[in-house]
């Protein structure tokens, strides 16, 4: 399957970036947060196969002292051929050309996809620190 893939290094169009997040199960977002979003972003690469985007994942960050991974998503119908592999191993080969050591390399990991990201480096910030996030819609 990943010889049938061609690697694209470029930012999913907004169009391009919700349809695969949808059909992953993912929320949407803002059809305007999306659009200045994917204007900002660092580094992306989107994976096709026959024409069609079937996996995508972005730098986003402040390109010296901070590196976040987002939106690593492959096709639900591709999953499992190690196309979030291949993902990753552009997405590293870029931020390791541009980071040193004191920068900060993060992401969000959904499960069972922690499994992926241990094999390039990543590991629990905790205890020493959690990921958090704002929450919206709080009563």
């Amino acid at each position: 399957m990943v010889n049938e893939v061609e690697v694209r290094i470029e930012t999913p169009t907004p169009e391009q970036h919700q349809q695969l997040r949808v059909k992953a199960g993912m929320p949407k977002r803002s059809d305007k947060g999306t659009i200045k979003g994917l204007a900002n972003t660092l580094f992306g690469v989107c994976l096709y196969r026959n024409d069609e985007m079937v996996g995508m994942g972005r730098v986003v960050g402040d390109g010296g002292m901070v590196f976040h991974l987002a939106d690593i998503v492959v096709d639900p119908d591709c999953q499992g051929l190690g196309l979030g592999k291949l993902i990753m191993e552009h997405l590293m080969d870029w931020i390791l050309k541009e980071a040193d050591e004191t920068a900060i390399i993060s992401l969000i990991a959904d499960i069972p996809a922690d499994g992926l990201y241990k094999h390039f480096g990543f590991d629990y910030s905790r205890p020493e620190s959690v990921g958090m996030e704002y929450q919206w819609n709080q009563d």
